[in-house]
């Protein structure tokens, strides 16, 4: 796959990772002060085109001091422990209670493998990273000299764990999956709430605190700045995450959620039929097993 790498401001690069082995998916941020830091890793396959989008920068990865993750996600972080022994110097940021798993990556993989379902093999593997190299990012404000600062913003809601960072100077977010993701090569723009351990109530108040804060721009990890105003984007992430909500609740109170049919209403109309568009509709999929997975869960607790 041919590598893509665009600047977005004057220390902010992306590079296309090739997440799942297609273009226009997965997103590796680089950001250059005096020191430099990565944001999201990909999977493990995605380790030799950040290499290589570093190379093409003129940063040696050796020169990386911080990788920063949003959460613990195999198409977030399962690369770090590969790029690791590449970056010496650099220290791996994370939410705490989720960094056991780039530890021992075991159970991770096996909670992967139940989630992904055809999509899992896509997703490589997730060599272990030293204890040592990881450091909680829950408070981190990272000052990268020349005026660079990144701080995090805990987004919980597609994840417990789930924490985005502001660049200060330019108040530009790095997303993750905080508010869902956009798709420019096949129009996607919507939700994405994996199995197990979505929270609707966490992520509403994620989406109400992203819309009170001051935001000049939206990284998305899936994939790229933002085309739109922050706040039109946030409000209409925000309506379609209601959509998905309540389209898969009122099928799971009837006993009949039709994946298939709530898939396609989901994904836009005339996109071409190719690898990308092929993940998209995967992860729409999963999405709706993540629903039903948190509703099932929610009875239980009521239940008894």
């Amino acid at each position: 796959m041919e590598l893509h790498i665009a600047q977005f401001n004057d220390h902010i690069w992306y590079v296309d990772n090739g997440l799942l082995g297609a273009p226009g998916l997965g997103t590796t941020y680089v950001v250059r002060g005096d020191e430099i830091a990565i944001v999201e890793t990909g999977t493990s396959l995605c380790a030799p085109q950040v290499l290589d989008g570093l190379r093409r920068l003129g940063v040696k990865p050796s020169a990386v001091r911080h990788i920063l993750l949003t959460h613990i996600h195999m198409d977030h972080a399962g690369g770090a422990g590969t790029l690791v022994p590449h970056m010496p110097e650099a220290t791996i940021y994370m939410h705490s209670r989720t960094a056991k798993y780039l530890v021992d990556p075991s159970n991770l993989l096996a909670s992967a493998e139940r989630a992904l379902g055809d999509l899992f093999a896509l997703h490589g593997t997730v060599d272990p990273a030293p204890a040592e190299r990881i450091a909680a990012a829950e408070e981190l404000r990272l000052d990268l000299g020349r005026g660079v600062v990144v701080r995090a913003i805990p987004t919980p809601g597609h994840s417990p764990d789930h924490i985005a960072y502001l660049e200060e100077s330019s108040r530009s977010l790095f997303t993750g999956d905080a508010i869902g993701i956009t798709i420019p090569a096949t129009g996607y723009q919507g939700p994405v709430t994996p199995p197990p351990a979505i929270s609707i109530d966490q992520q509403r108040d994620t989406f109400e605190r992203l819309l009170d804060m001051q935001i000049d721009a939206l990284l998305f990890t899936h994939f790229g700045p933002g085309r739109e105003s922050p706040r039109l984007l946030i409000e209409r992430l925000r309506e379609q995450y209601e959509r998905l909500v309540r389209v898969v609740r009122e099928g799971w109170e009837l006993g009949n959620v039709d994946h298939a049919a709530i898939t396609r209403a989901m994904l836009p109309e005339g996109a071409r039929d190719d690898r990308t568009m092929l993940a998209t509709a995967g992860w729409v999929a999963m999405s709706i097993n993540g629903l039903v997975h948190f509703f099932e869960r929610q009875a239980r607790k009521q239940g008894g």
